[in-house]
Parts: structure tokens; C-alpha cells; sequence
């Protein structure tokens, strides 16, 4: 299972139509293969300017990722920029430091803060006026608050994922943000579309609605691989074996197994009491089971089978 999502998901590659730019210490720079097409329609929309400082912006907030992540000792693989956006890529899950994974995702909106109040500070008080500036400080603000957003692939949804994963485990975390980001991009998507009708704005939400949306999927397709990565590192690599300290599932005969998975905490050792219809104990099922099965492809199978 690890082959199937690390590639895609923690890749140090850029994608094969992609613009390498260059390397920052150990962080390759690419640009998206739509960027140049964005900028085209930029250009043939009269608002190429106002693109390139978006995208100014959007690199000193990924700028700004990259540089504290160096500092917690987790350097990203590459940087891939969008003109609206942008994804960095690591070796490692950062859903398994999640401590670190919240100064990583704060310093982005806090580095979007940074300009605007500087931006701010030169129109009220340095007698600098004029749309460019006033534009910069709105970018800066509209950035540093949407991407505070409780919801993958956005800073606030891995600062989400950071504070669940103490209470639910890295998969779990991962699979509640995926929604929450998926939710936000239909709302997105639906307000611009919204606005689209009613002639106040252009198109350009639905699209970064429908980029939001894959990655949030993505993401949230990954949450088997991270829930089985910090099990297996709880159980194996750190050499705890079995937990002295259980956690007691309860749940039906008929329930599937890829389901009751979802419940299960890496730091303890997981038992399910299984029970039938009519609530009676069937009899008890452990986690090493469980996992057995899961591994052997049997996610929809009845929790019931495996007392037999």
C-alpha cells in the first residue's frame, strides 16, 4: 500500500509537463504546466499585472512554508507554483509531526499578515497611496484568511489535521479535512457560479474551486496509507509490540471492516466486541485480525466472517 500512495502523494519529481525553475538549498522551484496558459488568458482578460503580483504574493506565502519547515528539520522536496497558488511537497507525512506540521502551516498566513501590514503601514502613515498598493494589501489579507480555511489541502486544514491527530490518529485527521476541504470547494464553486450569473464576478473561483476540490480528494484518498504508516510505526518501530492499554470497540455483526478501521487509535490496542442483531456478544475480535484481513483486500467483508 505504500507504493500505491507515497509516489503521488510525497513525490520529489515535478510533473512531466512542468517548468523546472531551479533549487533552493534542497527544494526544487517549479512552475505548473497551466501557468503559462493562465497567464495567456491573464493577458487576453487585460489583467496580467494584477496576475503576476497574485503570484508574487503566493510564492513569499510559499517562501515562507519552505523556510520554517527547514527550521523543524523537515526541508521540502519541491515547491510547485500556481499564479493563484501553490503545493509543497515532502519526503516525509507531515500528518505524522503534527506538532510540526502546525508551525509549518501558521507560517504561511502569518508571512501573508507580514506584507499587508506593511502595506498598510506605507499607506497610513509613510503618505504612499495609490490602487497598486491598495491591491497588494487586499491580496495579502484575502490570502492570509482563506488559507486559514478548516479544510485540506489548506493551511487551516492541516492546522485541523495537526489538532486531531493527537485525538484520532494521522488517518482519521486526514480523511476529516479531506471533507471539510471538498465542502469549502462546492461552496466556493456554487458562490462563483453564483456570481458569475448575476455578472459581479469571472470564472476564476469556479476553477480554483475545482483545483481545491482534487486536491482535497487526494488527500483524503491517502488517509489508509497514513493510518497504516503510524500503526506501523507505533507498533514496530518504536518496539512496543502489543499496548498494555486497550481500546474497547463495540459493533454489529454486519458491519464492514474498512469501516470499523476507522476507529482504531495507534497508540492503543484496539479489541471489538461484536455483537448481533439483537445486541447479544458474539465474541471478541482483535486488531492483528482485523488487520490481516484488510490487508488481504477484504475492506467491505462483514465483521462477523472473521469469527468464524
Amino acid at each position: 500500500m505504500a507504493d500505491r500512495w507515497t509516489p503521488y502523494l510525497f513525490c520529489s519529481r515535478p510533473a512531466r509537463f512542468d517548468m523546472w525553475l531551479g533549487r533552493i538549498a534542497k527544494t526544487e522551484i517549479v512552475l505548473n504546466d497551466c501557468f503559462l496558459l493562465l497567464l495567456g488568458v491573464y493577458f487576453l482578460l487585460g489583467v496580467l499585472p494584477q496576475a503576476l503580483m497574485l503570484f508574487i504574493c503566493v510564492a513569499w506565502h510559499e517562501v515562507c512554508h519552505a523556510w520554517v519547515a527547514y527550521r523543524a528539520g523537515l526541508p521540502p522536496k519541491s515547491l510547485e507554483l500556481f499564479p493563484f497558488g501553490g503545493v509543497a511537497r515532502f519526503s516525509v507525512p507531515l500528518a505524522f509531526y503534527p506538532s510540526k506540521e502546525a508551525r509549518i502551516a501558521l507560517a504561511g498566513p502569518l508571512g501573508s499578515f507580514v506584507l499587508a501590514l506593511l502595506a498598510l503601514i506605507c499607506k497610513k502613515f509613510g503618505g504612499v497611496s495609490s490602487d497598486w498598493l491598495s491591491f497588494f494589501l487586499q491580496v495579502n489579507v484575502i490570502l492570509g484568511c482563506f488559507n486559514l480555511l478548516p479544510g485540506l489541502p489548506l493551511d487551516g486544514g492541516r492546522l485541523y489535521r495537526a489538532w486531531r491527530t493527537f485525538q484520532v490518529g494521522a488517518g482519521q485527521a486526514t480523511w476529516e479535512g479531506g471533507v471539510l476541504g471538498q465542502i469549502w470547494a462546492l461552496l466556493l464553486g456554487l458562490a462563483g457560479l453564483a456570481g458569475f450569473f448575476w455578472g459581479i464576478m469571472d470564472l476564476q473561483s469556479v476553477i480554483l474551486a475545482l483545483f481545491l476540490f482534487s486536491l482535497a480528494s487526494t488527500e483524503k484518498e491517502a488517509w489508509p496509507y497514513l493510518f497504516w504508516r503510524q500503526l506501523w510505526r507505533t507498533r514496530y518501530d518504536r518496539g512496543e509490540g502489543v499496548l498494555k492499554e486497550a481500546r474497547w470497540l463495540v459493533a454489529s455483526c454486519e458491519q464492514p471492516l474498512g469501516r470499523i478501521v476507522r476507529r482504531f487509535r495507534p497508540g492503543k490496542y484496539n479489541v471489538v466486541a461484536v455483537l448481533d442483531g439483537r445486541g447479544k456478544l458474539c465474541g471478541l475480535v482483535g486488531e492483528k485480525e482485523i488487520l490481516q484481513a484488510l490487508l488481504e483486500g477484504r475492506w467491505a467483508e462483514p465483521l462477523g466472517k472473521l469469527l468464524s
